[in-house]
Order: C-alpha cells, then structure tokens, then sequence
C-alpha cells in the first residue's frame, strides 16, 4: 500500500503543477469534492448505476487532485488534512445514503457499513493524538480498499442485481477487523512506549 501511495502521489504531481498555473487552492478543490459526491448520491438514488459510477470516480479522483496540489505547491498544511479527512467521511457518506436511496442496501445495512467504515479513521485520529504513533497503512483494510469494493460492488450490481447486499457485508466485516487492528496496534505501541519510559 506504501509503494501503491508512492506511486499514485508521482504520478499525480503533473497535474497538480497544472492546476498550480490556475490559481486554484488545495482547499477549494476539497470542498468541490464534497459537492461532487452529491451527483453519486443522486445518480444512485435513481438507481442510475453507471452515472453513479462515474461521479463516484470523480469526487474519488478529486481526492487525489488536492493532495497532489498541496504537495506541486507546497500548501500543505494541517487543517487542509484536517479539512480533507472531514470530505473523505462525507463522500463516502453521500456514497452510503444514495446507496440506501436507491434500494441497493436496507437501512440498517447501509448504518452498519458507514458505522464500520468511519470507525478505523477515529481509532486512527484519536490514537495518534493521545498517542503521538503514525498508524498510517496499519489494518487490512483501508480507504482505497473500501472504495474500490463500493465500485466493484456496483458493477457486479449493475450485471447481478441484488449482489451489492452482500458486498455491503463484506465491506463491513473488513472495516469492522481493520478497527480492532487499530486498537490492537495503539495497545501494543502505547504498552511499549510505557515500558520504555519507566
């Protein structure tokens, strides 16, 4: 995952050189994401899968576009990631509600997905404040990973209806296992660091 971030970050830097030359901050183009993600949220909601798909990608993309800006730049700062952590839970939030909308998942379904897909980004958040420890690439599975399942998952949708119910299932397991990898990971670390210090 480190070597996939790596490389996805070099690749991308081209273009946020080019979006540099537009005057266009790291920032404006997080808050467009978050607007973006409403056409997945409405495309879904219509049961319009592809169309759904496809704004999907965009706001993903868009993802990508302001932490290549911020670093083409040199304007990364620490409430832009904090900014960028908040678009990343709304899309993928706007992502769920449309999914719900639409039918494709039950509510108490679509609330367990979203529930476990926030949770490793909490651990994470509130671990490495009281902890100081990066937990970055720490559990099995992470945003990339629960994005790319919401996109299969649709695809398989689109040509098998009904499959996406069991995809949902899935994505909330991983995300459920991730989070309690995250704690295990804190405790272990937090003991060390405790040990260490006596």
């Amino acid at each position: 995952m480190t070597r996939l971030r790596e490389w996805y970050e070099r690749t991308t830097l081209p273009l946020g050189r080019a979006l540099a030359k537009l005057h266009i901050t790291p920032n404006q183009i997080t808050i467009l994401s978050i607007l973006v993600g409403l056409f997945p949220l409405y495309f879904l909601w219509q049961r319009r899968i592809l169309l759904g798909l496809a704004t999907l990608l965009l706001a993903v993309f868009m993802d990508i576009l302001d932490g290549s800006l911020a670093r083409a730049t040199g304007k990364v700062s620490e409430f832009g990631q904090i900014l960028d952590h908040f678009a990343d839970r709304t899309v993928e939030f706007e992502i769920v509600l449309g999914l719900i909308l639409g039918g494709y998942v039950t509510g108490w379904l679509g609330t367990l997905m979203y529930f476990t897909m926030i949770m490793p980004s909490y651990i994470r958040a509130r671990g490495e404040a009281v902890s100081g420890i990066s937990a970055q690439g720490v559990g099995l599975f992470e945003r990339k990973e629960k994005i790319s399942s919401i996109v299969f998952g649709l695809i398989l949708e689109k040509y098998l209806p009904g499959t996406f119910y069991y995809v949902a299932l899935v994505i909330s397991v991983l995300s459920f296992i991730t989070s309690i990898q995250r704690l295990m990971y804190f405790r272990r670390n937090l003991r060390e660091k405790k040990t260490c210090s006596q």
